[in-house]
């Protein structure tokens, strides 16, 4: 017997199933009476099947994940929004900076300056119809063609043939 009582500091009694009294059968409803203490440890003490638990567990760390993956990719699209303003601003800068430069650089190389410089330190002028000089040919010039000294025989033939021939024609 002293071993059973060994195990008495534990209750295990509180892991077992309770009895299910069995109540007579009241002829009409307002006989029947419950025990309330009994019904709410049943309640209280209900088992929780092992699957359920994992499913909610599953589903609560898929939620967290979830979560905190639309909490991430909002941060990276605010960081790139800060960063595509601050490119905008600095590409603003940069085009104002570029407008700058092209107004010095028309200022120092518009054809105002270059006339003036051209005028002023080289001495030149515009063309005007004093400085055009026409050329006329006359009617007596005429164009003759460099002949080779060296013909074949074929060639004096020819040549000579054409002279008879032409000169029969004056």
């Amino acid at each position: 017997m002293a071993y059973i009582d060994v195990n008495s500091a534990y209750d295990l009694s509180l892991f077992e199933e309770p009895e299910e009294l069995e109540l007579p059968e009241a002829k009409s409803q307002e006989n029947k009476v419950y025990d309330l203490n009994r019904e709410r440890r049943h309640r209280r003490w209900a088992k929780v099947n092992p699957l359920e638990a994992l499913g909610i567990s599953a589903a609560s760390v898929m939620a967290v994940a979830a979560l905190a993956a639309i909490i991430h990719g909002q941060a990276q699209l605010t960081e790139l929004n800060h960063q595509i303003a601050d490119a905008q601003s600095s590409l603003a800068e940069l085009n104002s900076t570029y407008t700058q430069v092209e107004m010095a650089v028309e200022n120092k190389l518009g054809p105002s300056v270059v006339e003036d410089y051209a005028k002023n330190v080289l001495g030149m002028s515009k063309v005007d119809s004093s400085r055009k000089e026409f050329i006329s040919f006359s009617e007596g010039d005429k164009a003759v063609v460099a002949s080779d000294g060296n013909k074949g025989v074929l060639e004096r033939l020819y040549d000579a043939f054409v002279e008879v021939w032409s000169s029969e024609g004056r």
